[in-house]
């Protein structure tokens, strides 16, 4: 029996000092790889709810936790 993988078993948190502390590329690729990893999630089923930081990204808001 194996249980299903979710948003969080994927998901890498910043915290704002760890935001700040990346250059804008870098920022521009975990954005993508986030978003990413939701859309691949969902395409295999993935039943949980949208994360609130994917949200947040998409609202153009800081995503750090």
């Amino acid at each position: 029996w194996q249980e299903p993988v979710t948003f969080e078993d994927v998901a890498v948190y910043l915290s704002r000092a760890e935001w700040d502390a990346i250059a804008e590329g870098q920022r521009e690729l975990y954005r993508g790889v986030m978003l990413d990893n939701y859309r691949l999630l969902t395409s295999l089923g993935y039943p949980g709810p949208k994360p609130d930081i994917l949200y947040r990204m998409e609202r153009g808001e800081e995503p750090w936790v």
